[in-house]
């Protein structure tokens, strides 16, 4: 299989930047250059009108819709109404008009055109010259995400003519935006100008969520124009040969997701937020900005000297991760996409807890928190799906924005329990690291339960009861469906009956009344043990393989190098049905279970599985390149590990899977992070002592990474002779390297030598 990277970005640590047009790649750029800061997110369309292909994105956190109309079926335990991540207002919407021209990239000249995002601030610039008819007129538009005020967002244009002249300039606030080209889910409510602002408020078709939209600027307007779901300011603005002229639009978004706010309230909040934010310049918020991302990378930034390529592609990493999600609010959660595009329709999937969770659980325990909350909050809906699958407990969902599924492909939504046994690690991978007593007595201990009790039920024993296992069902190889027995379903549950019951039997907690809650009985208990004894674990102790399902190793084979470029995405390119009777694989499968519990494995068991199915995955799913890439680094396959990391940390800059168009991959980037950490720096937690087994990378003169533990802000750095770990903090801290066990006060550096005896 060959993946081949699409590169015309500059290669720069702290930017990214697009020197001259590239219009083949215009909706790639969209995705990369977008903005988000958890509340709200924005694709890097044109601000200007564009005739040419693009797609006009802004989406809110838990904003969303439902279809239109049902989708038929007699099957029970189908979704018939799938829900989404709506399109929203586009408060970045300008028009140009000079000399009766209109500024559209599409149809007129243009030159020097450049777009930057930066990584230290959030800040991003496109900047053209338009060559009119009568004049060269040279154009910046900035654009600007409060990563603080999450509920603010600012855009500065400006302009300097070669000659004397005029220019018209409208700046809009436009909800007539079309979701996936087709519909529109606002109503109009109102539209209003008071005082210097203008806005308009609008209200979902059907979720009763609302949503008031203001502006205001620098500039007195000269008229303005309230329209359906559209408001207006219209500036003539004079422009004197070679100087700048420029305009600041401050932007205030109010959202409510529970339609409980009075709409007079909104609009006042929306006002007075807008005016406090309009009181400072455009290069004064950028400074906060500023502040912000200084605050984050001094506690989370990763150091790669020797490869600008993957130096870059690790920070912007880091950079989208932030923008998806820094614990602004409880009740939001991460896309898979982010809030970068309409693909996945903003749902949040198994990723969260397996591929997102980690990065927040070593740098802000609060986030961290919340991420498990909002399955926590959302448990209802669980179980109610549950009982549409004939089973009971809580059944998460594959797809989701309100906690309800929303995937319609029965073969994903009723075969696949990852949601499930993935919200069940989030738990264990939380508790592991704070041993938050509180949370599992709250809210921990019920979710186990009702996870347990679905997979109970949806388990089965054989026909002599000698045997319990899952049948009919979807791994995280989402090329296999309907299996028995798959390895990592059926792995993942016994974990999970057996953390629960080591949970239940533990006297720091008060489990009655929560068992009386859940009617989880000592009949209950006593099954789940039965059945956590009888699981079907499929291992052969002579080749150390673990099949992935019933069957597999002797599915028709196909090699995978035999597959073109073009024709990924395979789904795309191949038939359903096809994909699907071949051992080609999409994703980690067995190697993911492995991956999620590394220490209980041998070196000798990960080579042997890596062995026989990394040749066997596409890695057609973003989640799987970084996984790979440190079970690499684990077995000591160094050139692996490093082709690996640098496919998952620029999957989306270089476009890898001809699909960064649709937004960029979440997962993939959660998992670049992972890669560092997990993957070079070997970081596992046994017997609440942190372990770090740092491999090398022959590409780099050195890699640093930071991360919290136990209050501890620690710096690894690692380069060809040493390991040196320091922290500020004064209290010791035990540490384990390379196997041997020392106490850390400020700073430890150990030999790599050390690493050659570890791994033999």
């Amino acid at each position: 299989m060959i993946k081949i990277p699409k590169r015309y970005l500059e290669t720069e640590p702290y930017r990214i930047v697009e020197n001259n047009f590239h219009p083949d790649k215009s909706m790639v750029s969209e995705s990369i250059f977008s903005l988000g800061n958890e509340y709200s997110g924005t694709r890097a369309f044109f601000d200007e009108t564009y005739s040419g292909k693009q797609l006009i994105g802004t989406y809110f956190n838990g904003i969303y819709e439902y279809a239109l109309k049902d989708t038929p079926s007699a099957y029970l335990g189908i979704v018939k109404r799938t829900h989404f991540t709506i399109n929203s207002v586009n408060f970045f919407k300008i028009r140009i008009i000079h000399e009766d021209e209109e500024l559209d990239l599409n149809k007129v000249k243009f030159e020097d055109f450049k777009r930057i995002l930066d990584l230290r601030s959030g800040l991003y610039q496109r900047t053209f010259t338009w060559l009119t008819n009568q004049a060269k007129i040279k154009i910046i538009i900035s654009r600007l995400l409060d990563m603080s005020d999450c509920e603010n967002a600012y855009q500065m244009i400006s302009f300097e003519s070669d000659i004397d002249t005029d220019i018209k300039l409208e700046l809009h606030l436009d909800s007539n935006i079309l979701h996936w080209g087709s519909d529109c889910y606002w109503n109009r409510v109102k539209e209003f100008k008071i005082g210097n602002s203008i806005g308009l408020t609008v209200k979902t078709l059907t979720t009763n969520q609302t949503l008031t939209s203001v502006m205001r600027t620098n500039l007195k307007e000269d008229s303005y124009q309230l329209n359906q779901k559209e408001v207006i300011l219209n500036y003539e603005l004079t422009l004197e040969a070679n100087k700048e002229k420029t305009i600041t639009r401050y932007v205030t978004n109010i959202i409510d997701k529970n339609g409980n706010q009075k709409l007079s309230q909104q609009r006042d909040i929306a006002l007075t937020k807008l005016k406090e934010a309009s009181k400072f310049s455009f290069a004064d918020l950028v400074k906060k900005n500023q502040k912000f991302f200084n605050h984050f990378y001094q506690k989370s930034d990763i150091l790669i000297d020797g490869s600008d390529s993957d130096q870059q592609g690790i920070r912007y990493c880091l950079f989208q991760m932030i923008q998806a999600y820094h614990g602004f609010d409880p009740t939001n959660t991460i896309g898979a996409k982010g809030l970068t595009g309409e693909a996945y329709s903003g749902h949040a999937f198994w990723d969260n807890e397996t591929y997102c969770l980690p990065f927040y659980l070593y740098s802000n325990q609060e986030a961290a928190k919340d991420l498990i909350m909002f399955r926590y909050n959302t448990l209802e809906e669980a179980k109610a799906r549950a009982k549409e699958l004939d089973s009971i407990g809580a059944c998460f969902p594959v797809a989701t924005r309100n906690g309800k599924e929303a995937c319609n492909l029965w073969q994903h939504a009723s075969t696949q329990f990852q949601p499930s046994t993935g919200v069940f690690y989030a738990i264990y991978h939380y508790m592991k690291i704070y041993n938050d007593h509180k949370f599992m007595q709250n809210y921990g201990i019920e979710m186990l339960v009702e996870i347990s009790k679905f997979l109970l039920s949806r388990g089965q024993y054989n026909q002599d009861k000698t045997k319990f296992s899952f049948y009919g069902v979807m791994g995280p190889d989402e090329f296999k469906l309907m299996v028995n027995h798959n390895t990592y379903t059926n792995f993942m549950a016994k974990k999970c009956f057996q953390y629960l019951d080591k949970i239940l039997a533990d006297k720091t907690y008060k489990t009655d009344k929560i068992l009386d809650k859940c009617g989880f009985t000592k009949k209950d208990l006593a099954k789940m043990k039965d059945a956590s004894r009888k699981m079907v674990i499929l291992y052969d102790k002579e080749t150390l393989l673990f099949e992935q399902n019933d069957g597999f190793f002797d599915m028709p084979h196909v090699d995978i190098k035999t597959i073109k470029d073009e024709e990924m995405p395979i789904y795309s390119h191949w038939s359903y049905d096809r994909i699907y009777r071949t051992d080609i694989i999409k994703q980690p499968d067995v190697l993911m279970f492995m991956f999620l519990y590394m220490e209980e494995f041998s070196q000798k068991q990960l080579l042997a599985n890596y062995n026989y199915y990394e040749p066997r995955t596409l890695h057609e799913s973003s989640l799987s390149p970084s996984i790979h890439s440190i079970i690499a680094s684990k077995i000591g396959l160094e050139k692996d590990a490093n082709n690996f990391f640098g496919f998952a940390t620029r999957l989306d800059l270089d476009d890898y899977n001809n699909n960064t168009c649709e937004g960029i991959h979440m997962t993939s980037i959660a998992a670049a992070w992972m890669n560092i950490v997990y993957g070079f720096g070997g970081l596992m937690i046994k017997n609440d002592i942190l372990n770090l087994t740092p491999t090398s990378n022959k590409n780099w003169n050195y890699y640093q990474f930071k991360i919290t533990f136990k209050n501890h802000l620690l710096t690894v750095k690692v380069d060809k002779d040493n390991v040196i770990i320091t922290k500020k903090t004064k209290n010791i801290l035990p540490i384990n390297v390379y196997g041997k066990k020392y106490e850390l006060i400020d700073k430890l550096e150990i030999k790599r030598a050390a690493e050659n005896l570890y791994f033999q």
